[in-house]
């Protein structure tokens, strides 16, 4: 029995031309402490602009900590929606 090879799957096993790393510039670390204080602000109603500049860092990375605590549940939607 043949079995179907997903997108993802061949993808990774065919040869690839021109391989763009994207998002290389992003810092994807955070410590415990500062997603604690990420999740209060959020929950504060906090605007990712603002928070971005309370931590120094991109809002990209604040977006991305933001989607990494939605997907463990830590926190949901707020009023006004992501960007506000």
């Amino acid at each position: 029995m043949s079995r179907q090879v997903s997108k993802k799957e061949a993808l990774l096993r065919d040869a690839r031309i021109n391989r763009v790393c994207v998002c290389e510039d992003l810092d994807f670390y955070w410590d415990s402490p500062e997603l604690k204080s990420l999740k209060k602000m959020w929950k504060k109603g906090i605007s990712v602009i603002e928070i971005a500049n309370l931590f120094e860092r991109d809002p990209d990375e604040v977006l991305l900590a933001l989607i990494h605590l939605a997907r463990e549940e830590k926190i949901g939607q707020r009023e006004g929606g992501l960007l506000s």
